[in-house]
């Protein structure tokens, strides 16, 4: 064990060492870690035992798993729809979720300002579509470690479609946001960051071989032996690495977690018809912008709240909404489908035995040169679109 991690944190990798049981190990890994000091001499020693850290949680999560009997819990949701959650931290009094849950859809009146235990569903309708809205329970600190119910909070979040932040403009954003990102950190959920432009499949022989296929990827060839080491600790001896642009080695430990997840968030600031929340709106768009694309401003007691907000969600999240026609009457409520959806998706979108009898589909594009199009599967399609699928 190199010196440059001091004498307090080389104790504690011994403790981690001798340690006989999966908590302890985990316990003494965690503190070893924050006793390194981190400069670029213990980076390599940081990386290696972070994936070691990684491993153990995902053994224990894997042995709970197969050691307790399934039970349908409080806080899992069944999606409808797009599915929206709502986060704060925990204080008192609340940050003003359930009126902002309730002031949307019509849910949760008799919550309102009182401590919730569970979750409280409702829906938000816009332009024919349903959007499904979670109001959590307030996060804890501490809350990826089971603390509040935290760890099935998080697991449904880990589901949604979309997190929103909700931030009490009241109060200090800095610390409100620190908190919330830390254990959603913690319980290996990435938001608004794209995964690692990597990927790393398992072989049978042949080593771990990596592959630089972009020049950007091309600039950090000098880590490759550091990857290799990061990987080993993981467990894999063959494997193909492909890499498609420049990744740092704590990306390398994401993609090898096959826990992490990715997904958007949006801020949205409450409260905004007290004193001074004006400012702290304005603070918090100057400071959080490049983080968070979409942030937004309410007030319950004003009715203040975007009436388009149903677009900025399909937007943000990259949906389109797609018209089926059946014998000339087009459905009042669309499809939902992918930005760059083709006709193959919304055959399949409506039953498998569209796309296996397809014959054509006939779409009608308002505006366009030819407003009325007769096509096939690969034909991509825009918001709006109105498709009619014919059967052999």
């Amino acid at each position: 064990m190199s010196s440059n991690i001091g004498s307090e944190a080389q104790a504690k990798y011994k403790e981690y060492l001798d340690a006989t049981s999966i908590d302890e190990k985990i316990k003494k890994l965690e503190q070893f870690l924050s006793l390194i000091p981190k400069h670029k001499a213990t980076e390599k020693i940081v990386a290696l035992n972070k994936s070691r850290l990684a491993k153990l949680k995902r053994e224990k999560e894997d042995r709970k798993r197969k050691s307790t009997a399934k039970v349908v819990s409080p806080f899992s949701i069944k999606k409808e729809g797009i599915q929206l959650i709502f986060i704060s931290d925990y204080y008192n009094p609340g940050v003003g979720k359930t009126a902002l849950l309730n002031f949307l859809t019509g849910a949760a009146k008799d919550q309102i300002g009182s401590f919730n235990a569970l979750p409280e569903v409702g829906i938000y309708k816009y332009e024919g579509i349903g959007f499904q809205i979670v109001d959590m329970p307030a996060i804890m600190e501490d809350a990826s470690k089971g603390v509040g119910n935290g760890k099935e909070i998080l697991a449904q979040i880990r589901a949604c479609d979309l997190i929103c932040i909700c931030i009490d403009l009241t109060r200090n954003i800095g610390q409100q946001l620190s908190l919330l990102k830390t254990e959603l950190s913690n319980a290996d959920i990435r938001i608004n960051e794209e995964p690692p432009p990597l990927d790393i499949e398992k072989t049978g022989s042949n080593k771990i071989q990596i592959f630089y296929l972009t020049k950007q990827a091309k600039e950090i060839i000098d880590l490759t032996d550091r990857i290799k080491e990061i990987i080993r600790a993981n467990g894999i001896v063959n494997c193909v690495v492909k890499v498609n642009g420049k990744i740092t080695i704590d990306q390398v430990l994401d993609t090898l977690n096959p826990s992490m997840v990715y997904k958007k968030a949006i801020l949205i600031g409450t409260k905004g018809d007290l004193p001074h929340t004006e400012e702290k709106f304005e603070l918090m768009e100057d400071q959080y912008s490049d983080e968070f694309p979409i942030i937004i401003g309410t007030s319950v007691k004003k009715a203040m709240f975007p009436d388009n907000f149903g677009e900025i969600i399909l937007n943000y999240l990259e949906k389109i909404k797609i018209y089926t026609m059946n014998a000339g009457i087009v459905a009042e409520k669309p499809l939902l489908v992918n930005k760059g959806a083709k006709v193959r998706d919304v055959a399949l979108k409506i039953h498998r035995s569209f796309l296996e009898k397809f014959d054509f589909a006939t779409v009608i594009r308002e505006g366009a040169r030819q407003e009325r199009k007769r096509v096939g599967l690969e034909y991509k399609l825009k918001d709006e679109d109105i498709v009619e699928i014919h059967i052999l």
